[in-house]
């Protein structure tokens, strides 16, 4: 299964299924830290979202519904009398019409009787794609189809890392052959086992 997180710049990166990776906070604007108020640290615009939620956090085994207030391309904010602690992890499923958002996410902050904020850290590839889709139609009144152009197919991925590990070789065999570790001889023959 692909899941995909989010890598701080606005796209979304392949991860590795056993370790959720979580994204850098986003830069303050002005390039100092930021506000210790996690509404001021927000880096992508949120949008009004009125939508139910169930909640599970996962260490405790504890499920919790509530209804969603706002959204934004990596997170969320819950309105729930009992949130989970701040650091907790949480599988989230927020359902709007026919569809589902499944995501996992960790609480950035808590506040008992009012609820919390959640920061997504793992998302399956489809599931990205029914987020995009919710995004662009609050962002724009209209339906619109997801954009999937911000993040590269499993094939893109595997060539990319075969063509990168080719030009990585030819770099080391010229290199070798400069420092005369191997002959001129054996770093074409190298090169050309390499071009097949």
């Amino acid at each position: 299964m692909r899941v995909l997180v989010p890598d701080g710049t606005g796209k979304f990166r392949s991860a590795n299924n056993s370790q959720p990776a979580v994204p850098e906070a986003p830069k303050h604007p002005e390039g100092g830290q930021p506000s210790g108020n996690p509404a001021q640290q927000r880096g992508y615009p949120r949008y009004p979202f009125s939508l139910p939620v169930e909640a599970i956090d996962i260490q405790v085994n504890r499920r919790i519904t509530g209804r969603l207030s706002d959204i934004a391309r990596y997170g969320c904010y819950v309105e729930t009398i009992s949130p989970f602690a701040a650091q907790a992890s949480a599988a989230l499923t927020i359902k709007r019409r026919k569809q589902s958002f499944k995501t996992q996410a960790t609480v950035v902050y808590s506040q008992i009787g009012m609820g919390m904020g959640l920061l997504f850290t793992t998302t399956d590839a489809a599931e990205v794609g029914v987020l995009e889709k919710w995004l662009c139609e609050l962002a724009g009144g209209g339906p619109c189809e997801a954009d999937h152009s911000d993040y590269e197919r499993p094939s893109a991925l595997a060539n990319n890392a075969d063509n990168a590990l080719r030009k990585v070789v030819r770099e080391l065999m010229v290199l070798l052959a400069r420092k005369e570790i191997i002959s001129d001889f054996e770093a074409k023959a190298m090169l050309q086992k390499l071009s097949k």
